[in-house]
């Protein structure tokens, strides 16, 4: 059984991708309230749960280990979804917030696989759930998103169609006034955007891949002084 990957960020416009600067582990403008709640709801919206079926579906973020690091403590675990972080001493790492830790992308899609059941595209949408308390095996895997950073990007973008963590579309919010890629101090990018490899969607993609009600992904937004706007991209297949 195949899962949908998604990867989503948050960057400047193309060819730069600026996503961060390493020295402060951080992004490069300030904190834009309404796209973070576009990717709480997008990463938390499951399917409901049929009839007596004695389960109730979620979504996976797999996330690098300075990604994690960056979370305030409060926001550990990112609520209603599986965490799942990547590092290369994932195997003497300990849990401290019920997360998972895995030496790579794919083990992280192998764990989830064997730690959760099967979901069913066919159930309509409905919101995620707190997965506080729930049993092994009383939930059932919808999506898997890959949030970060940006050398986890890197790692998903260079995967094989082969592999079961082979992404297949990008969530992107596009950060376009200020120029953010020309501050000092930013130096970490995402991959770039092979057109050969990927197309962009349209609105009534965005709408249908995320559930998001039209009228709060279309066209220019602007929050917090900064314009940005949301797009989606297809994996050319």
């Amino acid at each position: 059984m195949s899962y949908p990957v998604t990867i989503i960020v948050a960057s400047t416009p193309r060819p730069t991708l600026a996503i961060g600067k390493s020295l402060t582990n951080d992004m490069p403008w300030p904190r834009i309230p309404s796209e973070m709640s576009y990717f709480s709801r997008v990463t938390r919206r499951v399917p409901t749960s049929p009839p007596n079926s004695g389960s109730k579906y979620t979504n996976a973020v797999i996330m690098g280990r300075k990604t994690w690091d960056s979370l305030p403590t409060k926001y550990k675990p990112l609520a209603g979804r599986v965490n799942v972080v990547v590092s290369r001493s994932a195997s003497s790492t300990t849990s401290a917030f019920g997360e998972l830790w895995v030496e790579n992308i794919e083990e992280g899609v192998r764990l989830l696989k064997q730690k959760l059941t099967t979901s069913s595209s066919s159930i309509s949408s409905g919101e995620g759930t707190s997965l506080t308390g729930e049993k092994e095996g009383t939930l059932a895997l919808h999506k898997i998103f890959i949030i970060g950073g940006s050398q986890i990007y890197k790692l998903a973008m260079e995967l094989p169609k082969t592999s079961d963590a082979f992404p297949t579309r990008i969530l992107h919010s596009t950060i376009l006034t200020p120029d953010y890629a020309a501050e000092e101090g930013v130096d970490v990018f995402f991959p770039p955007i092979d057109e050969t490899q990927w197309t962009k969607g349209d609105l009534d993609q965005l709408v249908e891949v995320t559930g998001e009600k039209r009228e709060t992904v279309e066209g220019l937004r602007e929050d917090n002084g900064v314009t940005f706007e949301f797009g989606v991209w297809e994996r050319k297949l």
